[in-house]
């Protein structure tokens, strides 16, 4: 027993999650996870075990009853999964806790990982077998009225069984796995989050669902570049584009305007803040939370404070008429060329915090002995900024525009709450495609999207430049 303790204790920890899964893929056989729906009701949750114990099922309807039987099909199922689970476990205990040859041991890994694969396989072949066609021809019933779905526990066996399978491959290739591998755990984070979805993103602008399967076309392509002209109006000229150009150009507008906007109110109170923080020898935290404060509140809702501020009977108004400036209100949000003026600037107030906190950060590290030094060697203060200060804090001035263009491209909450939908972008644009019944809009909307996507890639591509020049323009100043 103490000899097995310390086997145990020297285990690594690919090998611990080998057997912690290949123990819970058997103790998920009398876990239910699976739930029989009919007419949209759940009638009953299913384990492997409990599909043999309680096979039939009867449900009345209003014109008949639906019969199912699952006895031959739980017991197949039942059987295959509990030989391979056995059989996992008892591999993976055997070759990691009995074997001292480092090739049985990998040998052992590769064998677990096959069958960790073949579980879930099994798990899937399940859940996607329940219903089968006979059993919808003689139940009359459609797969929307009678289906059977996963429950949590099936989502975390399947997500514990892929962990399994990477822990075994871990030790079949013989590599060594140390605690350090879980202070990363923002790699899956970004596989899960990000590059799954682009890649969805990118399939679906491609591949269009029918029904049978999924079948290559360039209908997106074709409804997205079709030939169809709008007339709009850019800054009181009447311009007509191709209608979707016309969408992309005024979302550029609205985000090349909202950067250029906050840089330059961004860039003065940050060098402020900064040298007031080099001056006293103390954060300008206080400050920084009265800029930040905002945020705190929804989008929305701030949003629609200004359009109140605004309006026909709001604050600006008000305050105009009681000053004997105005004899009537100004319509500030059905001009168009003042709409887009507000909009552009609560767009600028929504994103302020996120261009001043990078360049911020980067001010306040800048040694004060440069400017100095600068100043000793003959320039003023005008030369000093423009050729030591504003080149070294070039780093913080693109990561401020990074983070403000690129959301600010697809941002649509605020301009559709100020224009009051007349003003259309790539956001409600994409939203629009997507939430449609056709599958060709919606695969204009990922087309659209991926378009977007390689566009922010191109402009991240630039910017990456420039800081990668600005770090050497940096260098060549010190």
């Amino acid at each position: 027993m103490r000899e097995l303790k310390s086997r145990i204790s020297l285990l690594p920890l690919h090998a611990i999650v080998m057997c912690v899964t290949a123990i819970l893929s058997l103790i998920s056989l009398f876990i239910p996870m699976f739930e029989l729906f009919v007419q949209y009701k759940r009638q009953r949750i299913y384990s492997l075990f409990t599909l043999i114990l309680n096979p039939r099922v009867s449900v009345p309807l209003r014109e008949s009853n639906v019969d199912l039987d699952f006895q031959m099909f739980g017991a197949w199922m039942f059987t295959l999964t509990i030989i391979v689970s056995v059989a996992a476990l008892t591999l993976a205990l055997g070759f990691q806790l009995y074997s001292d040859n480092p090739g049985k041991k990998r040998l052992g890994c590769l064998s677990v990982m096959v069958l960790f694969i073949l579980r879930l396989v099994l798990h899937i072949y399940t859940l996607s077998n329940f219903i089968t066609s006979d059993m919808l021809t003689v139940n009359h019933m459609t797969v929307q009225r009678l289906y059977v779905v996963q429950t949590l526990a099936g989502n975390i066996l399947s997500v514990l069984l892929m962990i399994g399978i990477f822990a075994s491959l871990y030790g079949a290739l013989g590599l060594k796995m140390n605690m350090k591998l879980l202070a990363y755990p923002y790699i899956l984070w970004i596989a899960v989050f990000t590059i799954l979805p682009l890649m969805l993103i990118l399939f679906r602008a491609f591949f269009a669902k029918t029904a049978g399967g999924y079948t290559f076309t360039t209908d997106g392509f074709r409804t997205l570049f079709a030939n169809k002209n709008v007339t709009t109006s850019f800054y009181g000229m009447q311009v007509t584009l191709q209608e979707y150009f016309s969408v992309f150009v005024r979302s550029l507008d609205y985000a090349v305007w909202t950067t250029i906007g906050c840089l330059f109110i961004s860039y003065p109170l940050a060098y402020i803040m900064a040298e007031r923080t080099k001056r006293l020898h103390k954060t300008s935290s206080k400050l920084l939370l009265l800029l930040v404060l905002p945020m705190w509140m929804n989008t929305m809702l701030r949003t629609y404070a200004w359009r109140a501020f605004f309006g026909e009977t709001g604050v600006f108004n008000t305050l105009m008429s009681s000053w004997g400036l105005i004899d009537h209100p100004v319509m500030f949000l059905q001009n168009p060329i003042l709409s887009d003026i507000i909009t552009k600037l609560v767009m600028v107030n929504d994103f302020l915090p996120f261009m001043i906190l990078p360049i911020y950060s980067v001010l306040v590290k800048i040694d004060s002995s440069l400017s100095q030094a600068a100043e000793d060697l003959g320039a003023n203060r005008f030369q000093t900024f423009f050729k030591v200060i504003f080149p070294l804090s070039l780093p913080g001035v693109i990561s401020g525009i990074q983070m403000v263009f690129m959301p600010s491209m697809t941002f649509y909450m605020i301009p559709d709450i100020i224009s009051e939908g007349s003003k259309t972008t790539i956001g409600n644009t994409v939203q629009s495609f997507i939430l449609n019944e056709s599958t060709t809009y919606q695969q204009a909307g990922n087309v659209l999207s991926l378009i977007l996507l390689i566009f922010v890639l191109i402009t991240m591509g630039i910017l990456r430049n420039q800081d990668k020049e600005a770090s050497g323009s940096g260098g060549m100043v010190l």
